[in-house]
């Protein structure tokens, strides 16, 4: 039975507490407003949320001044290796260029050195020059034709011309004279156009080959082709997720980022997604308030005793009847091998057997059985003496890294089997890699040091795949993928539940309208919901501001639970889709203090840098208050203070008014 939050203020307080001394902030956090908002001004809670306030801000701003003067540059973080099946995909883009762009490969034959030609040559050559110069695009092509008529051989005049016809927007023309210069007399800057055409006839492989090129030639702190290169990828990886939606995903500095394509007005959809690997999450303040669900698509499997609690057996008998009438069958179907693990359906079973379950089901192995149980007692087992102990301290089930490495030998030994293989080959091992790139791993402590037990654990699961196939999880593979976790993990829930589908059958239910109306006491606001988090590859993309244009929200994907993020406020084309990590509502000093902790960066969003943090100091000058003195604050938002009219008006224009402005218009759409 799950527990009601609305009788259990206490239970917040101490899972707050304690998560405080396991130094589990965010965990909390969430647990004293989860508490404030059944009691808003519990003295208790709000004091210990004061306390824990001045632990984050301590700890935060010993750092914080390093922080602000480091580079951090996202690019650092990104490989450039080839994808499997990138040689096959490279060849068909190659006749592409041959056949659709007319692209030719020739050789021309050296001529005799000629004095005469080679003056006329030179002329055509400074001709063109001067016509560059002048912006004369169409003359100076005109003149490195010439030029090359006389000496096709002239790799310099050629990459000229390639320059002319880029001017004059003719892709075709200007790759063309590219392509002809050889490789070993290609320069950077060659390579870099090169790539940038190739992108514009969409041939995503061939322009990452040129960047590649491009980037091995770079001397000094030229990160353009590295990013050109991100932007090719990310185009791969996320082009087809994005096709219905009026949004792309881009590379810029600061790693992936999430764009309008078009006006997206306010409160509408822009986009949906659904998550690649899920599983429970463990902060004290979901897992308490949660009730049980499908361990594959985290479809709520509710029942009418968990939903109206002890009334169900209090209320008449001809309406709890009523209830049982309608309400949607909720028994859950087990694993045919552990009895264990429960689905929503025969589907969902199969899928998950299919897809991971068969390598990581308890029944397998007394290791596999220790990790579901280490999972249902939330990271703890008991040590030698009987007494509990943390073995996993991550706020999610660690079965989501097993979930993980499963899918990935599963698919592995599928292609394998495909092609007449049992063991994958290095290639089918990078394809069942394949969809996990899409999620960033960043942190900054090695954490396979202090989780020796758990990555033991997981060496013994994965030692042993069936068919003779293993899973090395290499001290690096551990470390990428429990960041990958913590760095992407959204916790959501199915937003349509047994108790929505029961209300939608009684609605119909005309012959049942009296005892119905009967029933509607007993029916509360809202029924508790089954919490869990996962992996979404389009959501992972957005970018914090404290001032987001995004809200996210539970919502229905393909008939299964995902999240739906719509438009806080009417979002212009080309305008960056921003998601809020945190509670915006905390003052800019907590806020940033949070972020750090929690995400590794110093938010320098515009809200961050127009607003204050105290009333001693101004807000846009920096200059100190008298001593007793504080300094007068924006009479509408009194999150920025100033020393002067003249201050307040200069920080005004710079973007205080359209913050103040925003934050005073909020709209939510939950």
């Amino acid at each position: 039975m799950s527990l009601n939050p609305a009788d259990h203020v206490d239970a917040f307080i101490s899972g707050g507490r304690a998560a405080t001394k396991l130094e589990k902030y965010e965990d909390a956090y969430h647990c004293y407003k989860a508490g404030l908002k059944i009691v808003p001004k519990h003295k208790e809670i709000i004091e210990d949320l004061r306390e824990l306030q001045k632990i984050i801000i301590k700890d935060v701003e010993t750092k914080a001044a390093a922080y602000e003067e480091r580079d951090y540059n996202a690019v650092d973080f990104c490989t450039q290796d080839p994808y499997p099946g990138d040689v096959d995909l490279f060849k068909l883009e190659v006749e592409i260029l041959e056949k659709k762009y007319k692209i030719k490969t020739e050789t021309f034959p050296q001529k005799p050195f000629d004095n005469l030609v080679q003056q006329q040559v030179a002329n055509a050559t400074l001709a063109g020059h001067n016509c560059m110069q002048a912006a004369k695009w169409k003359e100076a092509q005109k003149c490195f034709t010439m030029a090359l008529q006389q000496d096709p051989n002239n790799y310099v005049v050629r990459r000229l011309r390639a320059d002319a016809s880029n001017n004059l927007d003719e892709i075709t023309a200007t790759f063309q004279d590219l392509w002809l210069i050889p490789k070993m007399k290609r320069t950077q800057d060659t390579w870099k156009l090169g790539g940038k055409m190739l992108m514009r006839f969409d041939l995503l492989v061939l322009a990452e080959f040129w960047f590649r090129k491009a980037t091995q030639m770079t001397t000094g702190k030229d990160d353009e082709p590295k990013i050109l290169f991100q932007k090719c990828r990310v185009i791969r990886l996320y082009g087809p997720l994005t096709t219905d939606c009026p949004i792309k995903v881009d590379f810029t500095e600061y790693g992936r980022a999430i764009y309008a394509t078009e006006d997206i007005p306010e409160g509408e959809t822009v986009f949906e997604d659904s998550p690649i690997v899920l599983g429970k999450v463990f902060d004290t303040v979901h897992y308490k308030t949660t009730i049980q669900s499908c361990d594959h698509c985290a479809q709520s499997l509710l029942s009418p005793q968990e939903y109206f609690m002890e009334t169900f057996s209090t209320m008449e008998s001809d309406l709890r009847d009523l209830v049982l009438k309608y309400w949607p069958n909720t028994k859950p179907i087990y694993c045919k091998n552990c009895k264990f693990v429960k689905y929503c359906s025969n589907d969902c079973r199969t899928q998950s057997w299919n897809t991971y379950h068969k390598i990581i089901c308890p029944a397998r192995s007394s290791a596999t059985a220790r990790l579901f149980k280490l999972s249902e007692n939330l990271g703890k087992e008991p040590d030698e003496t009987g007494t509990m102990v943390e073995v996993w301290d991550g706020h999610f089930s660690p079965l989501i890294l097993a979930r993980v490495w499963a899918t990935i030998v599963t698919t592995a030994k599928s292609l394998a089997r495909e092609s007449g293989d049992i063991i994958p080959t290095k290639d089918q091992w990078a394809m069942a890699k394949s969809p996990y790139r899409k999620f960033i791993a960043y942190g900054n402590i090695s954490v396979e040091k202090d989780q020796k037990e758990i990555k033991a654990l997981f060496r013994e699961i994965f030692s042993d795949c069936g068919d003779g196939v293993s899973y090395e999880i290499t001290d690096a593979e551990y470390n990428g993928r429990y960041y990958q976790a913590v760095c992407n993990l959204q916790v959501f829930s199915s937003p349509w539940t047994p108790y929505h589908k029961f209300l939608e059958e009684l609605g119909r239910a005309e012959e049942d309208e009296d005892r119905t109306l009967r029933l509607l006491k007993y029916l509360k606001e809202k029924p508790p919901a089954s919490n869990v988090c996962g992996m979404f590859p389009l959501h992972a993309c957005l970018n914090h501001s404290c001032l987001n244009n995004v809200e996210v929200s539970d919502g229905m994907v393909h008939g299964k639970g995902g999240v739906t993020v719509r438009a806080k406020r009417t979002i212009q084309k080309g305008e960056e889709i921003f998601t809020t990590y945190i509670d915006t509502a905390m003052p800019r000093k907590l806020r940033r203090a949070w972020l750090y902790k929690s995400f590794n960066f110093w938010c320098r969003c515009p809200r961050c840098q127009v607003e204050g943090d105290d009333a001693d100091v101004c807000t846009k000058c920096g200059k100190k208050a008298p001593e007793g003195k504080k300094f007068p604050g924006c009479g509408k938002c009194m999150k920025a203070w100033y020393c002067s009219v003249a201050c307040q008006k200069i920080a005004w224009k710079l973007g205080h008014k359209l913050v103040c402005s925003t934050e005073h218009s909020k709209t939510s759409y939950g």
